[in-house]
């Protein structure tokens, strides 16, 4: 077994592990964002542990652009959408963990996740 081999199947017995298990997956949806152009996106919900991808455009081909729409629980609606790299760049500090594809973010409080608009 190789050293790609090791990290595959760490990877996997990470990714089943309950931490991971418990996480919300977001669907994916085609939308128009907020431009008025369309993209994939998905969603990041207020005091939820979250599992996103790394590089969506390797599972979803529809589009090159993708967004991260974020959504309150405390205003219970939709409080905006942000480019999805930049997204992943912003969410870095609460990153819970990762694997080769994916990263577990862990719950954001509303100051959280309305500072990522910014």
């Amino acid at each position: 077994m190789g050293i790609f081999d090791k990290k595959k199947e760490k990877d996997r017995e990470k990714s089943d592990s309950p931490v991971w298990q418990r996480a919300y997956v977001p669907a994916y949806s085609f939308m128009i964002d907020g431009n008025g152009d369309p993209a994939g996106g998905f969603a990041l919900n207020e005091g939820v542990m979250t599992r996103l991808l790394k590089k969506p455009s390797e599972y979803y081909e529809e589009t090159s652009r993708f967004v991260l729409v974020l959504i309150s629980s405390t205003d219970k609606k939709i409080i905006g959408e942000i480019p999805y790299e930049k997204a992943l760049k912003a969410l870095d500090p609460f990153r819970e963990d990762e694997t080769k594809d994916e990263l577990l973010i862990r719950p954001l409080t509303y100051q959280e996740i309305t500072s990522l608009l910014k």
